[in-house]
């Protein structure tokens, strides 16, 4: 069996609550010999949530001492943190130079900076690595793409959240179904809506709209075709990903696929300090 451990800043937060289920259930569905069987926290949740240990007793798995003690037990790890990217190259820093599988959560880095040091480590000591949002694997998305390829001519994408970390959703739908090649993008404010024009180097264009409470939509354009993709069922299909990704070490998202939405965002953030000037989506970070 593929014994996977997961390490949090502290546990008790939805993904560390839903991860291990969905992941033993997607195991069981498909048929792969594995199980999230042991956890490391810095500290307990706050505010009243459950202690490490109360969190290890009602999900059936063995807290660990230390980082260390975690990753000689297991086979394969999952760097958690999904509200808070800023600790994640802290917490990332013994499972990149383990060589065992890593999974790390949205969002990857909070600057494009640090996610070249975590990819650079990763390489550094042979540890397959990826990171994604679930988003990436919605049914509908998929489906788009293999009946259409990934290169959009137009796409929309709406969401909700913040930029600096629930944008990666959108970013991450954004680059399958646009493939890769941002070179630029223009924003403005109206009112508490972020909305950022992106050009591609073959003169394609995205728009990306985010505020609170907006639902996450998909509108792509390619020759003939306008449609409007349903964004729906994602941790099915994630999980699956996940779960093969443990099994063959074969990474499903490539390092350059994932830098490039990090310095999306890195420039889309820059872009909204200067409404109606445009920002280098610049990959010169190494």
């Amino acid at each position: 069996m593929i014994r996977i451990g997961m390490i949090d800043r502290w546990l008790d937060n939805w993904h560390t609550n839903h991860y291990p289920d969905y992941l033993r259930l997607t195991a069981q569905v498909f048929g792969f010999d594995m199980d999230v069987t042991d956890v490391w926290a810095e500290v307990d949740a706050p505010n009243g949530g459950l202690s490490t240990e109360s969190w290890c007793r009602l999900k059936n798995v063995r807290p660990a001492g230390s980082e260390e003690e975690l990753l000689e037990r297991v086979d394969a790890v999952m760097v958690m943190c999904a509200d808070d990217c800023l600790p994640h190259e802290r917490l990332a820093q013994k499972a990149l130079a383990c060589g065992k599988p890593v999974y790390c959560d949205k969002t990857f880095a909070p600057t494009l900076e640090a996610a070249v040091r975590m990819f650079n480590r990763a390489e550094q000591y042979n540890t397959p690595m990826f990171t994604c949002s679930a988003q990436r694997y919605c049914i509908e998305l998929r489906n788009f793409v293999r009946l259409y390829g990934g290169k959009a001519e137009y796409c929309s994408t709406t969401g909700p959240g913040d930029m600096v970390n629930y944008s990666i959703h959108q970013f991450e739908m954004l680059e399958q179904v646009m493939g890769t090649g941002a070179v630029r993008c223009q924003a403005e404010r109206i009112e508490n809506i972020s909305k950022i024009v992106y050009e591609y180097n073959d003169g394609r264009r995205a728009s990306f709209s985010q505020g609170p409470n907006i639902p996450f939509t998909m509108m792509t354009s390619k020759g003939n075709i306008c449609e409007e993709i349903a964004v729906t069922d994602y941790y099915t299909g994630f999980m699956h990903i996940l779960c093969k990704f443990y099994t063959d070490k074969k990474v499903p998202v490539s390092r350059e696929d994932t830098l490039e939405i990090m310095a999306m965002q890195q420039a889309g953030r820059q872009a909204l300090f200067i409404p109606g000037q445009w920002i280098p989506v610049s990959m010169d970070r190494s």
